[in-house]
């Protein structure tokens, strides 16, 4: 089982004392506040709820480079300041010192038609697979004159980042991202695995002068479990994947192909694209009720960990999926 790129292996659930699972519920809640108020300053406070009560299990996991030796999980409420509250699951990963170090909130489909956010400690990188709250506008930071959008493979090399780009020869790199994201999800990814490489598409700049490399300024994409620069998304403006269940989405200029569990359930026209506010919308003409809404947000996929700019979620027949998408390319950013 594969969590935001945490390898977890279940031993057996722990016979903990009640008194002792709700100080450990306690201790997660006032964690999870503090990492939440830092992507969403209307989030007011977590409320665990008494029923049912929380479980903890031993597990063999990794944070990046932190062990995680425990996993709590607790039904609850996200309160906002401004907005109604939201009931849902969090799970909340703890050290063999009892200390949270990564939480996090499981989206309950049935309730909204909005996934959740997946915060981590001080220790990983502070992204987010899906939102709690309605999708808005990223606030990026401005990108400086001659920035262009970069594809290729990063690499460690004497203790050094290394960007190869697609067809290109390797350059020193310099990560200038917000809070250094590129190194963090590179080390998250890649979990100390000396040579593996990353797939990275991120806007950048060559520098110059004598040994100039490259620098990174915002990242886009980033995964280890993909073909990378041998990627072809052909004639796809957009491929959306999810899981619970495993689901793909293919979007050209004409139609959508929405297949879940790899059985493909046929294409459909749609109307083109059309803006909703923050959303990018597609929906089909003919056939099944299918709606796709595509958000600006970062997006973690729950199984690979790969990280995407891109957040979206599908209807179809009266059931959502939430996932994350990747854009083409090859084609003018949306």
């Amino acid at each position: 089982m594969r969590l935001a790129g945490l390898s977890i292996a279940l031993l057996f659930a722990a016979a903990a004392p009640a008194a002792a699972q709700g100080t450990l519920a306690q201790s997660c809640t006032q964690f999870g506040e503090t990492e939440y108020r830092k992507l969403d300053a209307t989030v007011e406070r977590i409320l665990p709820s008494q029923f049912p009560a929380p479980v903890v299990e031993r597990v063999e996991a990794r944070a990046g480079s932190q062990a995680v030796a425990s996993a709590l999980t607790l039904r609850g409420r996200l309160v906002f300041r401004n907005r109604p509250a939201l009931d849902t699951q969090f799970v909340c990963l703890i050290d063999a010192a009892d200390k949270p170090v990564f939480f996090y909130a499981l989206p309950v489909l049935s309730q909204r038609n909005a996934p959740t956010p997946l915060t981590r400690g001080s220790t990983a990188p502070p992204t987010q697979s899906a939102l709690a709250v309605p999708p808005r506008p990223v606030e990026r930071t401005p990108l400086p004159p001659g920035a262009i959008r970069l594809r290729g493979l990063v690499r460690e090399a004497a203790g050094k980042l290394m960007f190869e780009p697609c067809g290109g020869a390797a350059l020193v790199l310099e990560d200038r991202t917000p809070g250094q994201e590129l190194g963090r999800a590179f080390r998250d990814l890649t979990a100390g695995q000396e040579g593996r490489p990353m797939f990275v598409e991120m806007y950048g700049q060559r520098d110059t002068g004598p040994g100039a490399g490259v620098a990174a300024h915002e990242v886009r994409r980033a995964a280890v479990e993909t073909a990378g620069c041998r990627e072809r998304f052909d004639q796809r403006e957009w491929v959306a994947t999810g899981n619970e269940p495993p689901w793909r989405l293919d979007v050209t200029g004409r139609d959508l192909l929405l297949s879940l569990g790899g059985n493909p359930s046929g294409r459909v026209s749609h109307g083109g694209l059309q803006r909703d506010g923050a959303l990018l919308v597609y929906l089909a003409v003919e056939g099944p009720e299918l709606r796709v809404a595509i958000s600006e947000q970062r997006c973690i996929d729950s199984l690979s960990g790969s990280f995407y700019a891109y957040l979206v979620e599908v209807k179809s027949e009266g059931h959502a999926y939430i996932g994350c998408a990747a854009h083409n390319p090859a084609m003018p950013a949306p």
